[in-house]
């Protein structure tokens, strides 16, 4: 698979750290599931910036009292702009923080008393992300062979070339496919649309269109010049 799930994790403990990792690897062994172990001791400006990065897929494993600093207020920032990735508590102070989480409006998929036989809780919960993170929007193809899911989230856009092979531009990848790009066009939702004949754009990645020059500019500071007339007319 092409998706990657990123598991983004902060216990300042590292037998914790040790153990929650442990717990994740064992899950995803019975997965085909292509996957990625963000590790933070600590909520720093570090931790800030994967928050804010586009990245695929998150879950988010925290504990609450992190030295001076609270996962509560982590899930906060998270959910300010984020509301898809999965939030997972996990502390040795559940008494102390269960009502204020069970008040809280972060969406989380579990809150975890690291003082019982947590990491049994914690794979069943990891189980359970992993089916609900499937249901969300993919495109799955067959192409020469190879079976694609792609996050729709993560393509930038998707054009035609002289060979009439479509490529495929994601946040970290790019993949030649032999589809053609109405076929493609078909698989995909309304955040989608033809910039040109031979570009499909996702338009909620795009950061700049320069009309002067007739260039978009997507989120990751990629860029095409495959703008139609009728495009440029949309973005009027």
């Amino acid at each position: 698979m092409c998706c990657m799930i990123n598991f983004i994790i902060c216990d300042d403990k590292k037998e914790f750290i040790d153990e929650i990792v442990n717990v994740i690897d064992t899950v995803m062994m019975q997965n085909n599931e292509a996957y990625q172990k963000h590790i933070y001791s600590e909520y720093n400006d570090e931790f800030l910036h994967v928050i804010n990065c586009n990245l695929s897929w998150k879950i988010y494993i925290l504990d609450i009292e992190v030295k001076d600093k609270s996962g509560i207020d982590m899930a906060r920032k998270i959910r300010e702009n984020d509301i898809e990735s999965m939030i997972i508590f996990i502390t040795v102070y559940y008494q102390k923080y269960i009502q204020d989480i069970l008040k809280s409006k972060f969406m989380f998929l579990d809150f975890i008393n690291k003082k019982k036989d947590y990491k049994a809780e914690l794979a069943t919960t990891i189980k359970y992300a992993l089916q609900n993170i499937k249901k969300k929007n993919i495109i799955r193809f067959k192409s020469n062979g190879i079976i694609y899911t792609l996050c729709t989230k993560d393509i930038l856009y998707i054009f035609r070339d002289k060979d009439r092979k479509c490529t495929i531009k994601t946040t970290s990848n790019e993949f030649t496919v032999l589809k053609t790009l109405v076929q493609l066009y078909d698989l995909l939702d309304e955040t989608f649309a033809y910039a040109h004949r031979a570009c499909i754009v996702n338009l909620d990645r795009i950061k700049i269109y320069d009309k002067k020059n007739h260039i978009i500019t997507f989120d990751t500071d990629e860029t095409t010049d495959l703008v139609s007339n009728r495009f440029r007319m949309k973005c009027k």
